[in-house]
This record gives C-alpha cells, sequence and structure tokens, in this order.
C-alpha cells in the first residue's frame, strides 16, 4: 500500500513544475497548467488509497445474530506489505457489542508478539508499533468476544466491527473505513399465555353466566383467568330458553354475544267470570307482543281474561292469533274489544277511556226539597 508521505512529494514536484511554467512563453504555459491538474488528480488518487487491508474474517455463530447471543469474531489485518505503515497514523477498531475483551497478535516478517488482553469498545495500535520499512511485512491478527445487545432492532445489519486508520490529528481517514456487520434476527417470540378472557353479552342483558357451571355474574360481564382449553358455557334467564355453547380458550381475549329465544308460553285454561264471553284463540304458529297505553294512565289489562299489567304495558310472549282485550279502572267505564297478534311483531293499542257519568247524591236531594219548601210558604202567604 502506498505511504502517506507520497502525495506530499507528489505536491511539491508539481509546485516546482507551475513555478517554472510562468517562465515559459504563454503556450508553454498552457501545456505546464495541464500538467499541473493532472499532477493534482494523481495527489487525490493516492490519497484515497488505505494503508493496509483486510482479510480471513470468521464469525462464531455464523448466520443470523439475536439480540442477546454471544459472538466471537476474528480478522486478519495486513499492516504492511512491500509498503510501511505510516508511522504517525494509527490502528483503530471499534465495535458496539457488550462486554467487549480483546486478542490480538502483532507479527513482524513471521515473528509473533503476542500483546495482552483489553476490554472497551475502542482499540487503538499506534503506528510507532506498526512501521517498519517497505520490504518488512506487518500482520495483526485479532480476536473479539462479546455480547449482541438486547436492544438491538431485528431485521436489519448491524456493525460488529469497524476497523479504520486515523491521521496525525486524531480523525478517522474515510477511505479507509472497513467495516464487519451481521443480520440481527427476530427475538425469540413470546411464549403463549395459559390463560384467556371471555366477554360475555347478551340480548336482552342481565342473564347469569356460568363457566363449567360456577357462576361469574350478570351479563355484560368480562371473566378473565380462564385457563386454556375448551370450557362449557352457560347464559340463563327467565322466560327465555338457556343458552349453551363450548368455548375454546387459548391464551386470548374473545367476546361471546348470545340472543336469547322466549320460551314459549304454555297453555293456562281460565274459568271465565259469569256474564262474560271466552272468544276462541286461534294458534297461528309463534309469539308476539302487545303494547298498550290508554287515557288516563293506570288501567289494569286483561288478556284472555288474566291480568297481565296496568298501562302503559308491555306483554311479551303472547301466542299469535286473535285474543280478547279488557281493560279496567275505577271511575271509568270498563273497555272490552280483540287485538291479534303477529309471531315475531309487537303491535300497538292506545285508547282512551271513558268516565262514570255521577248520579246526584243526597246533598242534591236536599237541596230540591228545601227550594221546594220555599216555593210552598210564598203560596201559603
Amino acid at each position: 500500500m502506498t505511504c502517506h508521505l507520497l502525495p506530499l512529494v507528489i505536491l511539491d514536484f508539481t509546485i516546482v513544475i507551475y513555478l517554472r511554467s510562468t517562465r515559459t512563453e504563454s503556450g508553454g504555459q498552457v501545456r505546464s497548467f495541464s500538467c499541473v491538474i493532472l499532477s493534482c488528480l494523481l495527489v487525490f488518487l493516492v490519497q484515497g488509497v488505505s494503508a493496509f487491508t483486510v482479510s480471513s474474517i470468521f464469525i462464531d455463530p455464523p448466520g443470523t445474530l439475536d439480540p442477546g447471543d454471544p459472538v466471537n469474531i476474528s480478522y486478519t489485518v495486513y499492516a504492511a506489505s512491500g509498503v510501511a505503515f505510516p508511522s504517525y497514523d494509527n490502528l483503530q477498531f471499534v465495535t458496539e457489542l457488550n462486554d467487549p475483551v480483546w486478542r490480538y497478535t502483532i507479527a513482524v516478517n513471521g515473528v509473533k508478539n503476542v500483546r495482552p488482553l483489553e476490554g472497551g469498545r475502542v482499540l487503538t495500535i499506534s503506528g510507532f508499533e506498526l512501521s517498519y520499512q517497505n520490504r518488512d511485512e506487518v500482520i495483526v491478527t485479532v480476536s473479539l468476544a462479546g455480547q449482541v445487545p438486547s436492544g438491538w432492532a431485528p431485521g436489519a445489519n448491524r456493525t460488529l466491527v469497524r476497523i479504520q486508520e486515523l491521521d496525525a490529528r486524531g480523525y478517522v481517514i474515510p477511505y479507509s473505513v472497513v467495516v464487519i456487520d451481521r443480520l440481527i434476527g427476530q427475538p425469540t417470540p413470546t411464549p403463549t399465555p395459559s390463560i384467556g378472557t371471555l366477554s360475555v353479552t347478551s340480548t336482552p342483558s342481565g342473564a347469569d353466566v356460568y363457566i363449567d357451571n360456577a357462576y361469574k355474574g350478570l351479563t355484560p360481564v368480562s371473566i378473565g383467568a380462564i385457563p386454556n382449553g375448551n370450557h362449557a358455557l352457560l347464559v340463563k334467564l327467565d322466560g327465555y330458553q338457556d343458552y349453551l355453547r363450548t368455548v375454546p380458550v387459548m391464551g386470548d381475549t374473545q367476546g361471546i354475544s348470545a340472543s336469547l329465544v322466549l320460551k314459549p308460553t304454555p297453555t293456562i285454561t281460565t274459568v271465565p267470570p259469569t256474564g262474560s264471553v271466552t272468544l276462541p284463540q286461534t294458534p297461528a304458529g309463534g309469539y308476539g307482543s302487545l303494547v298498550v297505553t290508554t287515557s288516563p294512565p293506570g288501567a289494569q289489562v286483561y288478556v284472555d281474561n288474566a291480568l297481565k299489567g296496568i298501562t302503559p304495558a308491555t306483554i311479551p310472549g303472547l301466542p299469535a292469533g286473535t285474543h280478547a282485550l279488557l281493560l279496567k279502572m275505577d271511575g271509568f267505564e270498563d273497555l272490552s274489544t280483540t287485538i291479534t297478534i303477529t309471531a315475531g311483531q309487537t303491535a300497538d293499542y292506545a285508547t282512551g277511556l271513558s268516565a262514570i257519568p255521577k248520579t246526584p247524591g243526597f246533598e242534591a236531594i236536599a237541596a230540591f226539597l228545601s227550594l221546594g219548601i220555599l216555593l210552598l210558604a210564598r203560596k201559603s202567604r
């Protein structure tokens, strides 16, 4: 490799040529100026040559490295082979590995000099240790042991060792840098949790929830710490059919939505009061609902002679077909009619109640009598 003194010699030689060219004729000045430009280009080209080469790079383990892995790196630096290493430059090794330990040997013409172990992320060898005559061969054998930082992000190449030459001022010579890098792989996958969570809702809400026959609360409810595996889920609500299914849990969070179905309304035989008429029901299959409102509110609602509530009232689970509706309220006339229920639908019935006319009481009769007595008294005069 070319010594760094060579550019200075070429530059001095170029200056001398330029000074001599100023004494020639104008045509000679043009030729000399071209020589100056060529000489300057040679200076930059010579400066772009590194004073060392690197070979025999080995990394253990081979292949992709993972964060936290221990790693061993070895390589050989030919600091001088035909051209001496500059005595005023330094050879430097830089690593980003954790807990680095350096071992290196300097061999001059086959005679090895083993140096003691060194720690730290930077190892610098002075040019005075590497500078010999041009005919001498100087070889540096380096091994580095360290650990891949756990904070390195996977999926990219990271620099394990940077080999570089420093000039007399301690600055890195850019064209001298040699990088030893390696791809950092994915970290060890996080193990699957051994428990999971079930989030249970129902329509309508307020249903009891059981997991493996153990009561867990009312819907909506979130149930955690459920061991992985298959579990029996039961959702119960009065008036509705039970919701039962097997739920697999695999360390995750699942949402279960239970749509509850009304139970069939049992047939009830009632004895109608004297004078009332029982209308036959026409089964149509399925069930519906009835909403009854009155003005004023507060009337008792009878469906097929069975009390179902006080207005305003919502009556679910009525078999599809025709039903007798009776509304009763003190001070108002009874209202009797029929309604038709359609399966899967809600029928609305709204009406106003008629007040019962009041008959004259004792006070009215007494007033009429008093008025009659007064009239008779006047006639007798």
